[in-house]
């Protein structure tokens, strides 16, 4: 599964690459048609002109310079606007369609289903858990939004949860998932940004336009010259014409968003299947959708322009050939080649309300991680779901077994945290070092949604909270080092916006040496006597196309946190490249032990890796 997902990755940044060819090609275009109709309205080309040969060296080729330049920065500015407001990451996203989000430890039935279907999806999938956002439309439908999956979300709509059963919203919840996997996220919000820079000329036009008429009657009325009517006809028709250079714009950058989403759904549906094992409860989310009156319409505003995010068709076409969604039967037959043609009678909200009811408190997991998941305390679980008990739950995380270091860190934790983080911290303890290795790295993964609800000030005070307990010991553990680094990543994306342009240029995977090297001298240091730590060093540098130092260095922790980023930039297929070192650095020894196993669950969570542990 993690090798489709690579290349998936893969083909979503070749797709982005086209995006930005065509969104060049349409710009030009634009430029283009933008100063032959700036040059007619002013007079300097007779359009009769046009079938004929031209004289390039007569026109005023200094208005053509400044009529591009204002093009290009106009077209430039909404792109960057536009950027700028979609780069804290989904949650804007969620937030612009309307979307509120939910507590993780909701108890209205509903949304703690919904809550759970996330949960178990998240792990399956092995990314940190979403926050979830509930959109108050009356359709069914879902999307997913966000640069990375350290910063993604997933929104639902109510109708969602109140008409579909559990195996229906599992189905949506994994199609939304594959997206966050497959890479689409970041092609997507930055198809939302270059679709408006594109839109921006034909809004120019159209106040222009709206201001012109109202000059030009005004200057009639009065009894102006006929130079100036001549004046304010040449603006009415450039304004014309930006309205047509701007709404041609759109119409084919929609049909390249559509002709890109459509075949992205296809694949999102199948990787779907391989999440939940379970074809028929997308399928049957599909066919509701084709009985609901409502059928997955979005009526908020922003739902056009964030069309392509949806599980469905979110807005009404009126033409095929602009729907960024396949249609449903075509869906549907693919999932069930046998499948009749005939959509089910409409169903009551209620049957999802009274399925709803049994699982407030306990998740059904999904098969993969069923057994881990449901071993964890119900203490254990409602902690990690509210923001202040999850602050207690990391503290027990880094928490080391020697006395005088432990004594050091729960006075830390006083002092920095509170009494009552100290008394949280004592209730928990016991039940944290009694989880094995995997349930710890999972906890950790069910923590990341409550954290994200902690005010900014309160999360600056916890990361200095979890500084200090990592460097009160000397040498900081390999449990403690993953989970600073893993809150780091996926909890202080939130609150730091800027961290997402650090990893916006793509790394390749010979340049980074360094972190290569720190990366495998800590995985190998897992494998028990040096003996066994050289062995499994030189078992991985067979999987890389250059080589390391002969002998295994000593781990350096600093070396790795510096050049984590660049690790995470990797292209897909050089991180691909990268996690097979990896992973043959564990299974050296070919026994892959419980400990092993949780090393590489949290490695791929640093890394973005779908791995799906081998229980």
């Amino acid at each position: 599964m993690s090798s489709n997902f690579f290349s998936q990755q893969d083909l979503a940044r070749r797709n982005t690459r086209i995006l930005v060819l065509l969104f060049s090609l349409a710009v030009l275009l634009l430029l283009l048609l933008t100063n032959i109709i700036a040059l007619i309205s002013l007079g300097f080309v007779d359009p009769q002109q046009l079938s004929g040969p031209w004289h390039w060296q007569t026109l005023p080729w200094d208005l053509v310079v400044a009529v591009s330049a204002v093009v290009l920065s106009a077209v430039g500015i909404a792109v960057l606007v536009k950027w700028l407001q979609l780069r804290a990451g989904g949650k804007v996203v969620a937030e612009s369609l309307g979307g509120i989000r939910l507590s993780p430890d909701s108890q209205d039935p509903l949304q703690r289903r919904l809550l759970n279907v996330v949960e178990e999806m998240a792990l399956a999938a092995n990314t940190p858990v979403p926050p979830v956002y509930l959109l108050p439309e009356t359709g069914i439908n879902a999307f997913a939004a966000g640069y990375s999956p350290s910063d993604a979300v997933i929104g639902v709509t109510r109708g969602c949860i109140e008409q579909l059963n559990r195996d229906e919203l599992q189905g949506v919840v994994a199609h939304e998932f594959s997206h966050i996997l497959n890479g689409d996220m970041r092609m997507n919000i930055r198809l939302i940004a270059i679709l408006n820079g594109i839109l921006f000329l034909g809004h120019i036009g159209y106040y222009m336009l709206r201001g012109s008429r109202g000059s030009s009657a005004v200057r009639i009325g009065s009894g102006r010259s006929g130079n100036n009517k001549n004046g304010a006809g040449a603006i009415l028709l450039l304004a014309l014409g930006l309205v047509i250079i701007g709404y041609l714009g759109s119409f084919f950058g929609n049909l390249i968003k559509a002709a890109v989403s459509r075949q992205r759904e296809f694949l999102a549906d199948a990787s779907a299947v391989q999440f939940t094992r379970n074809p028929r409860g997308i399928a049957g989310a599909l066919k509701v959708i084709g009985s609901h009156s409502q059928h997955s319409k979005v009526s908020n505003s922003n739902a056009d322009e964030s069309s392509h995010l949806f599980f469905a068709e979110a807005i009404s076409r009126w033409a095929s050939i602009f729907a960024t969604h396949p249609p449903l039967a075509t869906r549907i037959k693919r999932l069930e080649p046998h499948w009749n043609g005939k959509f089910p009678t409409v169903r009551s909200a209620q049957v999802a309300t009274d399925t709803a009811d049994a699982e407030v408190n306990t998740p059904k997991a999904a098969t993969a991680t069923e057994r881990l998941q449901q071993a964890l305390p119900l203490l254990l679980l409602h902690s990690s779901r509210q923001s202040e008990p999850a602050i207690a739950l990391i503290c027990c995380l880094l928490l080391r077994q020697e006395d005088d270091t432990r004594a050091r860190q729960l006075h830390l934790i006083k002092e920095m945290g509170s009494a009552a983080v100290l008394q949280q911290v004592d209730q928990l303890c016991d039940s944290v070092e009694h989880l094995n290795a995997l349930q710890q790295v999972q906890l950790l993964q069910l923590a990341m949604p409550a954290l994200k609800t902690l005010s900014e000030l309160r999360f600056k005070q916890f990361q200095q909270l979890i500084q200090a307990l990592r460097d009160a010991t000397a040498t900081p553990g390999l449990t403690q080092w993953l989970c600073w680094q893993f809150v780091e990543h996926s909890v202080a994306v939130h609150y730091q916006t800027n961290r997402i342009n650090q990893r916006s240029s793509s790394q390749n995977l010979s340049q980074q040496t360094a972190a290569v090297s720190a990366l495998l001298a800590l995985v190998s240091s897992a494998a028990g006597d040096d003996k066994a730590q050289q062995q499994a060093w030189q078992a991985a540098q067979q999987q890389l196309p250059f080589s390391l130092a002969t002998e295994r260095p000593e781990i350096n922790f600093s070396v790795l946190e510096q050049q984590l980023p660049q690790l995470l930039a990797l292209a897909p297929l050089q991180k691909q490249q990268l996690w097979r070192a990896v992973d043959t650095c564990v299974r050296a020894d070919t026994l892959l032990q419980l400990p092993e196993q949780a090393l590489l669950l949290a490695l791929a969570l640093l890394l973005e890796i779908p791995y799906q542990p081998e229980l």
